[in-house]
């Protein structure tokens, strides 16, 4: 297990479920990290506040505050110390409108529960790494810095929609998922998103010959939350308006 990414990293484990909170604190201890685990959402509010930590794990059933209302209350209060801190969510049984939700509150991924350890590891593998872009080439797609700006705001939305699709995609319609991944490659080509161009080609290609690898699979979904993450940070232009998402068939909103 490659610990380089990781290793230091100080984690606030925000999670009142004991079997979940034993998984997660030795996971993350066995990839390097320093964890704080807190099982009372109060508790965990005052802790990202007093210290600055490089990753928030956040349950988002937490007892006195949960950890939608505490990454709220740590984002508006410009003297917490994790006041920029990147944040993910842990949650069982969420709906893609919900994932999606988290997203825009400001959540940069959100990890199902149960959580494999591959998942987990590429999670923060990708978020302690970082994704760098490609700005030449995406200039070079693009003609101009608002065309690219504009390219990587309709982009954040599809990591968004496609994030919170991901689970349903993967489990009721392969040859969808594989469509997706086809058209999201020429995207990321046109907004200098490389790493994950890479990773959804490497995705693509074993779902389309049926033999999805795990890991492949867990670095690609890490990738969307942080790829989505950086090119916000590099000012990728969101449209404000109403946007359409694609339904999952077999998902209540297919219809």
């Amino acid at each position: 297990m490659n610990i380089a990414l990781t290793r230091g990293l100080q984690v606030l484990l925000a999670e009142d479920d004991a079997v979940s909170a034993l998984f997660l604190a030795d996971a993350l201890g066995a990839l390097g990290c320093s964890v704080q685990h807190h099982a009372d959402g109060a508790d965990a509010l005052q802790a990202a506040r007093s210290m600055r930590f490089d990753l928030l794990l956040l349950d988002l059933h937490l007892p006195r505050c949960n950890g939608s209302e505490l990454l709220a209350k740590v984002r508006l209060d410009a003297t917490s110390a994790s006041h920029e801190t990147v944040a993910i969510a842990t949650c069982a049984g969420l709906e893609a409108a919900q994932h999606a939700h988290l997203l825009a509150q400001g959540f940069s991924d959100v990890l199902p529960k149960p959580l494999s350890l591959a998942l987990l590891t590429a999670t923060l593998h990708a978020h302690a790494a970082g994704v760098q872009l490609d700005e030449a080439r995406g200039q070079a797609a693009a003609g101009s810095a608002a065309t690219l700006a504009a390219l990587r705001g309709l982009l954040v939305l599809e990591l968004a929609q496609l994030s919170a699709q991901f689970d349903a995609l993967l489990a009721r319609d392969p040859p969808g998922l594989c469509e997706r991944l086809h058209r999201l490659r020429a995207s990321c080509g046109f907004c200098g998103a490389l790493q994950l161009q890479d990773a959804a080609a490497a995705a693509h290609d074993e779902l389309h010959q049926g033999r999805a690898c795990a890991v492949t699979l867990a670095r690609l979904r890490a990738l969307l939350g942080s790829t989505r993450l950086s090119l916000l940070r590099a000012g990728a232009a969101v449209p404000a308006g109403p946007t359409t998402t694609r339904p999952v068939p077999g998902h209540p909103d297919a219809g």
